[in-house]
Order: structure tokens, then sequence, then C-alpha cells
């Protein structure tokens, strides 16, 4: 069968959003090659060094999002689509250059070829996400993820994802109830599984991201811990966590502000990312007026994580 491989230049700031839109018009798989990901990633001290100096010296400077839809589609019509959709995001992100063209592939090519920018990558002190394909030891107490993105494709390259589980290392304690809101991939309701959760609620608004949460779950031998449903977080029965993490955009977290109390025990831990610096202060005052305390603030590029403490904290 043949497919149209659909090729959009943008930014890593609106990578996900331009990834998410081209889902949710049809695509049959997206991939995400963010060159600085891996620049970031052969550049730390303790990086599992996954990429060889070929690959690395053919890098650029863009992001580009390659979506793959069925080649019975009118190209003519579908690319009208894309551009206008992108945009619509445009008013809010910088999305780049924008559409840049389509080409023609076999399914098997298209099915396969995207794996090679996703190799095993440490993102805590412990955590470590390999994909299954990939063959990876545990070295000392690491612990080992094994993600298949699937079409919410979610690698844990992304600094939001990274400064959250680091966060769930230092936060969870065995047998926590643990609400992961916008669980993409379901990667950090994983790590708080293997980091000894009891047990976890894990929600999104998009029904792909909760199966592959399911999927990736099972893939973990961690399903017995993990909830996943659709919903947002007002769907959600008002029962109190130990932590609560969200890893979504700024105007979200804000706006869920008023009801996260119901969600939190006294002394319970808020993580929040997805944030731009430009926003951390309207975060922070936007809890903190409900009496959340900050407990720590994590930047990481152009991002932000900020994690309190509910009321009633000491």
């Amino acid at each position: 069968m043949k497919w149209m491989e659909i090729r959009v230049t943008t930014t890593s700031e609106a990578s996900d959003a331009v990834s998410d839109m081209l889902v949710s018009i049809g695509a049959g798989g997206v991939a995400i090659e963010d060159p600085e990901d891996i620049r970031k990633e052969i550049a730390r001290a303790d990086s599992l060094d996954y990429a060889d100096d070929a690959f690395i010296n053919s890098l650029g400077d863009d992001v580009t999002v390659k979506a793959y839809f069925p080649g019975d589609r009118s190209i003519i019509e579908l690319s009208e689509l894309i551009k206008e959709k992108i945009g619509f995001i445009s008013n809010f992100l910088d999305t780049g250059k924008g559409y840049s063209g389509y080409s023609e592939v076999d399914e098997e090519d298209w099915s396969t070829a995207w794996k090679k920018y996703y190799k095993p990558l440490k993102i805590g002190d412990r955590v470590v996400v390999k994909p299954s394909w990939e063959e990876y030891a545990a070295k000392g107490d690491e612990i080992i993820i094994e993600m298949d993105p699937g079409m919410a494709f979610g690698t844990g390259t992304h600094e939001t994802t990274r400064m959250c589980a680091k966060a769930l290392e230092r936060y969870v304690k065995k047998g926590d109830t643990v609400l992961d809101v916008g669980c993409g991939t379901g990667i950090l309701s994983i790590v708080a599984a293997k980091l000894g959760s009891g047990s976890i609620t894990a929600v999104d608004i998009d029904e792909i991201a909760v199966r592959v949460t399911r999927e990736n779950s099972a893939l973990n031998s961690v399903s017995g811990q993990i909830d996943a449903y659709r919903a947002v977080l007002s769907d959600v029965p008002e029962t109190a966590h130990d932590i609560v993490v969200a890893n979504i955009i700024s105007n979200i977290i804000i706006g869920i502000s008023e009801i996260m109390p119901r969600y939190l025990k006294p002394a319970g831990v808020l993580i929040t990312s997805g944030i731009i610096r430009e926003r951390k202060s309207e975060v922070i005052e936007a809890y903190s007026k409900l009496g959340f305390k900050v407990e720590e603030v994590e930047e990481m590029g152009e991002w932000v994580a900020i994690i309190f403490k509910c009321q009633g904290s000491l």
C-alpha cells in the first residue's frame, strides 16, 4: 500500500501541537525529528551516546514533523487543510516554516523509518526510557521503562517530561496514589508505578493517548496499578491523591487551579510542567492565592516545572 509522507518544518515549541493536529485530521502515524534533542542528549555527561558522528553531522536546526496519510487522499485538499490548520496554530505558537511538501512511500518504509530517532534515553537520575525493539541492560539501581509511542508519539526527550520524571523520583513514596492529568503515552504514569506508587489514575482528552497508555502499561507489567481513561479533570471522581502530575500547558494548569485542591491530600504534591518561562509567574500566582506553597521551580530550555504543596502543608 502506498502512503503520503507529509512534511512540516516547525519549531520545538510548536512540534507537539502540529503533531496532534496532523493526527486529528487522519494521519496514520507521526514522527518528530528534533535535532536539538539529540544534540542535548549527546552533550550530557551521563548520555547513553546512541547516535553516530555521521548522523549528528547530518542534522540541521529545524524540527521536522512527518505525518503519514493513505495514498488515496487528495494531496491538494490535504495540503490546503494542513496549511490552514498551521495558520491557526501560529496565532499561539511560532510554527516556523510550515508545510514543506510530500512524497510517496511504501507502508513498510514509513512504519519503521522513524524508529532510528528513538533510542534508550536516561531522563532522570534512575529512569531510562527505551523502545521495546532496543536492547539495554540496567546499570546499578536504574529503572527501565519500555515504550512503544504509537500515534501518541512521545519518547521522553522533551524537557517538560524530563523535569516531571525527576520530580517523581524525588517525591514518590511507596504506596502513594498518583493522578496523571494529560497522560499522553503514559510515560509519567509508568515512572510513578515503577517508583512504587500503589495506584495511578491516568486521564487524557485524546482516546488514542489513552489506548497507548494502556498498551505501554501492559508492556511494562504495571497495568494493575494504572487506570487510564478519557476525561478532563472535572470528570474525575474527587478523590484526594498524594501526588498530582500535570504536564500540559499553562492555560489548562491555571484553568484547573480552582478545583485542584479537591484532588490532593493535605500536604499533597502537585507537579506542573509544560509552562513557558513567560507564564511562570501566572501559574505561581494562581496556585499561591489558593494556599499552595511553592516547593521547587526548575527550568530547562524554554520550559518551567513548578512543584507545589497543597493547602495544609507544613
